[in-house]
């Protein structure tokens, strides 16, 4: 099983996002190789070239979208051997220089291509499902180890509110975006859409807070249409 086309997309943005940090921090070269009229003020410091990591070290990348991406294809993997991608070495960015303005682009620079057999997104055609869809196997032993996850972020004891929520699950690098809180009274509940980062596109967390800590559930969440994660209607699956 291969790892899904909208995470490749998701990493070939972010190695291209990072890579042009690295290149604002160095400063542009001229066709020569010598430094263009328009690199950094010479009253920024550049750093030296930052040390690329890769495998493990990205799991402590300073990016939080970068760990999220290499913490999900390292259970991929796991899950399914040989059929998760690796992530390109990249550069920490807390290692690369700021400098004033936005990077400016030379002649001699050219855009970093997309992949080429990454599929169109869906057209505004595309019909939208709101109805559960199965886990295979792969997508359960997914779950299975993002649940984990979850459950040691709260091993202390249930979030008290919200704020708390969001909290332990971002020290758990859950991005912040992925985490969607539930509608209605009753116990605290949320979302967690980890279609991006799932083998299949469909991998979903509900966390409800319990008097000791948390319930984690897994469910397959469609992406036809890219419906809101929580409005996906749960028990529905064939």
């Amino acid at each position: 099983m291969t790892t899904s086309q909208r995470l490749l997309r998701t990493l070939a943005l972010t190695a291209t996002a990072l890579g042009t940090l690295t290149l604002t921090a160095c400063g542009t070269q001229g066709a020569a190789g010598r430094p263009a009229a328009t690199a950094a003020p010479a009253a920024v410091t550049a750093s030296p070239s930052p040390r690329m990591l890769s495998g493990k070290d990205l799991e402590r990348h300073s990016d939080p979208t970068v760990r999220a991406q290499a913490i999900a294809l390292r259970i991929a993997d796991t899950c399914s051997p040989g059929s998760a991608i690796e992530l390109p070495p990249l550069p920490d960015v807390s290692l690369v220089a700021e400098t004033v303005g936005p990077p400016v682009r030379t002649p001699s620079e050219e855009p970093v291509p997309l992949p080429p057999d990454l599929p169109e997104p869906p057209g505004p055609e595309a019909t939208v499902s709101y109805d559960e869809v199965p886990l295979d196997e792969v997508d359960r032993c997914a779950a299975d180890a993002h649940a984990d996850r979850v459950r040691a972020a709260f091993a202390t004891g249930a979030p008290a509110d919200e704020a708390a929520l969001r909290k332990a699950l971002a020290g758990a690098d859950f991005l912040p975006e992925s985490v969607h809180r539930m509608p209605g009274d009753g116990a605290l509940r949320a979302r967690i859409d980890l279609r991006d980062l799932s083998p299949n596109d469909n991998l979903a967390l509900e966390v409800t807070a319990t008097a000791t800590g948390v319930r984690v559930d897994a469910f397959g969440a469609p992406i036809a249409g890219d419906p809101d994660i929580t409005g996906i209607r749960r028990g529905r699956t064939s």
